[in-house]
């Protein structure tokens, strides 16, 4: 039975003149569901299938998104390497840009980036080390999240199961991580979904 009092909640940042919507969870289910939840990400900003040639670019991801927003433009944000990673808005901090394609026709802009302690690729979609899933058992089930987002698993692939009576989506959130797949360590992968089981306490062995 899916816990239908649980829904999707956004981060709404605000970065001068532009609001940025993240998708934190996906969706909440009862332990032994066949499926998770299902919610919707929305994109940071439209997409067009005319671009211009992708040019270089290198600085903070959050500069870059603060100055493209003043001048009045959309943007998105992809993994400039060939890991097709989420870059997540709410974590700009941590990112740089490597380039940038203009969309006249939109006057929008994609941002491709990396996290500050990488290399830029030579190109886009090339290189890239893929970082091991992050062990989050044991961790609060809002901590445990934001540790998958950052590692590049969009938010909509990550399925959460609730070990127990349904609760609200306020307590949810400090639930704890009782087991995960994938395991961690594995290497990350765009077409892995992680998948979460928590409960108000995990049971001892």
């Amino acid at each position: 039975m899916g816990f239908r009092n649980i829904r999707e909640r956004r981060i709404r940042g605000f970065l001068t003149s532009a609001v940025l919507t993240l998708t934190v969870l996906t969706g909440i289910t009862a332990c032994g569901s066949d499926t998770a939840g299902e919610t919707r990400e929305e994109p940071v900003a439209a997409s067009d299938a005319s671009e211009s040639p992708t040019r270089p670019a290198e600085g903070p991801l959050y500069t870059a998104m603060t100055e493209k927003a003043d001048e009045g433009k959309g943007f998105s944000l992809r993994d400039a390497t060939g890991l097709d990673r989420h870059v997540s808005p709410a974590h700009a901090k941590k990112f740089k840009v490597c380039f940038e394609k203009e969309k006249p026709n939109l006057r929008a802009v994609v941002l491709y980036a990396v996290r500050n302690s990488e290399t830029c690729p030579r190109t886009v979609g090339t290189g890239g080390k893929a970082d091991g899933t992050p062990d989050v058992v044991g961790t609060r089930l809002r901590k445990a999240t934001d540790r998958l987002v950052l590692t590049g698993y969009p938010p909509k692939h990550i399925h959460v199961d609730v070990d127990g009576e349904p609760v609200s989506e306020a307590r949810s959130w400090s639930y704890e991580v009782c087991r995960q797949s994938p395991a961690a360590g594995t290497p990350f992968s765009a077409d892995l979904e992680p998948r979460l089981v928590v409960s108000a306490s995990c049971a001892q062995d």
